[in-house]
């Protein structure tokens, strides 16, 4: 369901936040850092880091920095709890280009910190290793490999990540729970399986030229948050011809992630129809092709100009 496979430097989950993608394999996916520089420092010892943690760090090395190794350590140690495998942690994280030197992104800028699961089917294995174990007041430094957008040359990228809090993450759902709802008359009649996997009829009435959602299961979790990381399951389907459906994580046996919602690396029309709901909830939503695949559309499931038709479950929500 994804629009694009990014690994992007967005502070929000910068490139280490992979969907089952290690450091090795990101470092994989471009040329070594080596390949064009002379360094001028080669090792994490070189980089100081000056400034109170909950403020943007002042951070300091002689460029261009390349180091071949992924590497992590603690700037200063908190006092708060620990960080655990498979909890939620929210943290400030900025980003500095090894090559120049210059913070390529904070979201101290935003105001607004970043919010990644301890799970290394999530995130970067150097992300897990730099922050597991670590109290929540502390500071650490990380460096990796990769581009810090896609498109650029690799490079040694530098993150200071400030830990500000961890909350366990709830179980999520198997399936949408809650009370049913009745669909508008031009939505497709839906039905489910023994095991909540969703089939629709074929739409009678015209595309929709506007986004429309609409929810069959009302469920009673927390309102879904820009920002946040949400589990789903679901499945799409051609408005013009429902058959088959070109997509569908039910088939797939496990439920997918979309992570930062609202601006996700998921087509427009997901990240528009998912904030606001409530987790538990089976939303069925109506995208139109300047929402969804537009004029390229997908090949070879998904033709140009298509609308789609989705049947979504909302399982969890954290971050």
């Amino acid at each position: 369901m994804k629009k694009t496979v990014l690994i992007t430097a967005a502070a929000a989950a910068a490139a280490l936040v992979l969907s089952a993608c290690s450091a090795e394999e990101a470092d994989q996916t471009a040329p070594s850092p080596t390949a064009d520089v002379s360094p001028a420092s080669t090792s994490l010892d070189a980089v100081t880091v000056a400034g109170d943690v909950g403020e943007q760090p002042d951070v300091s090395f002689d460029a261009p920095l390349v180091i071949e190794d992924t590497q992590s350590s603690v700037v200063s140690e908190g006092d708060g709890e620990s960080v655990e495998e498979g909890q939620q942690v929210t943290a400030h994280m900025t980003l500095v280009s090894g090559t120049s030197g210059e913070v390529v992104e904070s979201s101290y800028e935003s105001g607004s910190p970043s919010g990644f699961p301890t799970d290394a089917e999530q995130i970067n294995s150097g992300l897990l290793e730099a922050v597991v174990d670590q109290p929540v007041g502390s500071r650490v430094l990380l460096s990796l490999n990769g581009a810090a957008s896609a498109g650029q040359q690799s490079e040694t990228l530098v993150y200071v990540i400030d830990i500000e809090g961890v909350e366990d993450i709830p179980e999520p759902l198997e399936r949408a729970e809650g009370e049913e709802q009745e669909l508008p008359d031009d939505f497709p009649e839906l039905t489910r399986g023994d095991d909540g996997a969703p089939s629709i009829s074929q739409p009678e009435a015209d595309a929709p030229t506007e986004l429309e959602s609409a929810t069959a299961i009302e469920g009673e979790g927390p309102e879904v948050q820009e920002g946040q990381n949400v589990s789903v399951h679901y499945t799409g389907w051609l408005w013009d011809d429902a058959s088959e459906p070109f997509d569908s994580s039910w088939e797939r046996g496990e439920p997918f992630v979309v992570q930062g919602v609202g601006s996700a690396p998921v087509i427009d029309g997901w990240n528009e129809a998912l904030v606001g709901e409530r987790v538990g909830s089976q939303i069925v939503v109506a995208i139109p092709p300047e929402k969804g695949y537009g004029e390229a559309g997908s090949p070879p499931n998904i033709p140009g100009d298509a609308t789609l038709v989705f049947v979504i479950d909302i399982l969890s929500a954290v971050g």
